[in-house]
């Protein structure tokens, strides 16, 4: 009795401080911020917000507390730059945002994310580029076996497939694979969930599944300790990690790459669905893939707005900032102003742009190579197995997503 009045209690106050979060962000969106309009997370494409936060200036001051940034200098100069973290210097978040469950490791500071790197280096590397791209083509190739009258390119393709590779890199057993992948996808809204409140249930349910899936790779460490088990976690385990650093360390790729890969193998689609003769291209020579990726994270990628803290007095490029400053980069505005053309004329002249993936220094410093592999993988797949794919309804994506723009549903077929 006494448990279930404690978890009221909680509950009650974690849905007060989700509501008041929330209320700001509507009533200074009401006003006019743009970033607070961002941050509602209701617009499929949040451009027209991100050009009026770069008519405000290198750097704005959004009325939540938080500069915001879409000036490609001032972007990578605070993305570059070591004296800005995820966290202050005494180890909190900003105020006006939550405080992750310490089951998910996305509340840890860049010292913590490193030394998580320094962990999983024994499994990680081109020996681990080859087996994700070999899994990913087997896995991708048995997802779309049969699908072809019809199906969710979210939900039955881009969505499973990150997750049963990483399931299968990792050693969790094929008997917790169904488990694996709805624990998964109830974690979800995590990395959105840093900057902007989901509701009170999602919230429960995504700190829920960041704990089971804690649990079951705890499981899949032990097995191995005891000489049971296999993969990459229980190689890290192998080569002297102790069990809990092995488990953080996956627990950090699993929740940065999974959604992450998921998105960026949607926009890429969507992309090339769109320039019917790229996709023909893409077809046509499946090794295009890598380029088509390129292109995605140059222009539309997953991760649209990334949030740092300075530790001490620091002026990016020139502006200003004191010690304790929030600021987020608006990714995808950033990257379009630092792109003076509309773009390539086609797939075989995408450049190599500097700067174009995921930072690797904190969320992502395990994740970022598994999320272009992959995603390069799908796309070659998908062109091999079904070069008439199309669309077959309307895309529709998920409500306060405001940091990955996750997709609800992106209905396909293909002859």
């Amino acid at each position: 009795m006494a448990d279930a009045i404690t978890t009221e209690l909680a509950d009650r106050e974690l849905g007060r401080r989700l509501h008041r979060i929330r209320g700001a962000h509507w009533y200074f969106g009401n006003h006019g911020d743009p970033y607070a309009l961002i941050l509602r997370g209701q617009a499929d494409d949040p451009s027209a917000y991100e050009e009026r936060v770069r008519d405000g200036g290198p750097l704005f001051r959004s009325h939540i507390g938080t500069w915001v940034t879409a000036d490609p200098e001032v972007g990578a100069a605070v993305l570059g730059d070591p004296r800005f973290g995820a966290l202050d210097r005494a180890g909190r978040r900003p105020e006006e945002y939550l405080q992750p469950s310490p089951a998910s490791c996305l509340g840890l500071d860049r010292a913590a994310y490193l030394r998580l790197r320094r962990v999983a280096e024994p499994v990680l590397g081109a020996g681990a580029a080859d087996e994700w791209r070999r899994l990913a083509e087997d896995l991708g190739r048995r997802l779309l076996d049969g699908r072809g009258s019809g199906f969710d390119l979210t939900a039955d393709f881009a969505r499973r497939l990150p997750a049963l590779v990483l399931a299968a890199w990792l050693g969790v057993p094929d008997e917790r694979r169904e488990e694996w992948e709805e624990l998964l996808r109830e974690a979800g809204p995590l990395l959105d969930s840093l900057l902007c409140p989901q509701t009170l249930a999602a919230t429960r349910a995504a700190d829920s599944a960041a704990e089971g899936l804690r649990t079951l790779l705890g499981k899949v460490a032990v097995a191995r300790s005891d000489g049971a088990g296999d993969g990459a976690l229980g190689r890290m385990v192998a080569a002297g990690a102790a069990p809990d650093d092995a488990v953080a360390a996956a627990m950090c790729l699993v929740l940065s790459a999974a959604e992450t890969t998921t998105t960026l193998v949607c926009d890429a689609v969507r992309l090339l669905l769109d320039r019917p003769r790229w996709w023909r291209a893409l077809c046509d020579s499946p090794a295009l893939a890598p380029a088509a990726v390129r292109h995605t994270l140059r222009y539309v990628p997953p991760v649209r707005l990334e949030s740092r803290v300075a530790h001490e007095d620091v002026a990016p490029t020139g502006h200003p900032l004191p010690a304790g400053s929030h600021v987020v980069v608006l990714v995808s505005a950033a990257r379009r102003g630092a792109a003076p053309d509309a773009g390539p004329a086609d797939l075989t002249n995408v450049p190599t742009a500097a700067g174009a993936g995921l930072p690797d220094d904190l969320y992502f410093a395990l994740s970022g190579e598994f999320v272009g592999r992959t995603a390069e993988t799908a796309l070659g797949v998908l062109a091999e197995v079904a070069p008439r794919l199309r669309r077959e309804g309307d895309i529709v994506r998920r409500r306060r997503s405001p940091v990955l723009g996750r997709y609800a549903r992106f209905p396909v077929a293909y002859s």
